[in-house]
């Protein structure tokens, strides 16, 4: 029996399926708004949205500060049945995501232009709240089991645990120290010894330290495109992340700089786990140990990247493959 017909009088007639979903959809709207607009969206509900709102608010506040005590512990991520809505619900992006992202392993996520990837990855930091009209339901647990809506993780520790590196380089307007030294900074880190070292580590993770370590107050925005693309990476690691989300990450650099990033990708799976959406099928076999294949808001099927491209189970991943569509 659904949520809403528990709602239901004895001896009234069972409303029709718009009219619940309906009142989901709006119930939702509600719950899925800042706490402000909360306030004035819930004066618009009827009676038997109240109560299904006043339902679904409990419900939710239980699960959600909840630990996954099945957590698997190579796991980095477990996701349950994960949905995610653009405006106001009418736009499904995400349907029923179910997937397990491995520790230190480099999992890529492939599939044609708006099937989901970046907005999944942009899930697993919260990036998507930030976008009105947006919602989801289902879980997504982070390490040890913690969900991410839970009210234990704030939103500034999970963006530090959990770094994202955009398609498009975006260095700040400083110079590259201040670049890389900015995120400690934020953490209450002043010490001038202490942030040398940050820098100095981050940026020889980020393989660019012999590159610029005579020019270190140089604007980051003065560096070439690859440069600056690995200065954001120094930027993302200096304040020591379990992962790292990657959008694109080389799309718009040249075969030579595209090397140095996949090099250093395949270096940095030693220390952290990378998540990372590629449209290049040839990138995802270089770099990954895992792949998922999305499509239309679906994964479609995950496995080891050699398996995924040498025997695919499903018949739309042998056809994205093979390039007869997408």
């Amino acid at each position: 029996m659904t949520e809403t017909n528990k709602l239901e009088v004895n001896n009234q007639e069972p409303e029709s399926i718009d009219r619940q979903q309906t009142d989901q959809a709006k119930v939702h709207s509600v719950l899925d708004s800042p706490f402000l607009s909360r306030l004035f969206k819930y004066i618009s509900l009827n009676k038997k949205q109240r109560t299904l709102y006043r339902l679904l608010l409990t419900t939710n506040k239980d699960n959600v500060d909840k630990l996954k005590k099945s957590f698997n512990k190579d796991h980095i991520f477990e996701v349950d049945h994960f949905n995610f809505w653009y405006d106001h619900r009418t736009k499904h992006a995400l349907k029923n995501i179910n997937v397990n992202i491995k520790r230190n392993k480099v999992t890529a996520l492939i599939g044609p232009s708006g099937c989901g990837k970046s907005t999944f990855i942009r899930c697993l930091n919260r990036m998507n709240d930030q976008i009105d009209g947006t919602s989801s339901d289902g879980h997504i647990y982070f390490d040890k089991g913690i969900n991410l809506k839970s009210k234990k993780l704030s939103t500034l520790e999970l963006t530090t645990r959990v770094g994202m590196i955009f398609q498009k380089p975006s260095p700040f307007p400083m110079s590259i120290y201040e670049n890389v030294a900015y995120g400690p900074r934020s953490h209450g880190i002043n010490n001038k010894d202490m942030l040398d070292k940050i820098v100095e580590e981050s940026l020889k993770g980020a393989a660019l330290w012999d590159e610029v370590k005579h020019n270190l107050f140089d604007l980051g925005t003065s560096l070439s495109g690859g440069q600056q693309q690995r200065l954001c990476i120094a930027r993302a690691i200096a304040l020591k992340p379990e992962t790292l989300l990657m959008d694109e990450p080389t799309s718009g650099l040249d075969p030579i700089a595209t090397s140095k990033i996949e090099i250093l990708i395949n270096h940095l799976k030693q220390q952290f786990t990378i998540i990372i959406v590629t449209h290049s099928m040839a990138q995802a076999q270089r770099v990954s140990d895992e792949t998922a294949f999305f499509w239309q808001g679906n994964i479609v099927e995950m496995g080891t990247t050699k398996q995924m491209f040498t025997s695919p189970k499903h018949k739309k991943t042998r056809e994205y493959i093979s390039g007869k569509i997408g």
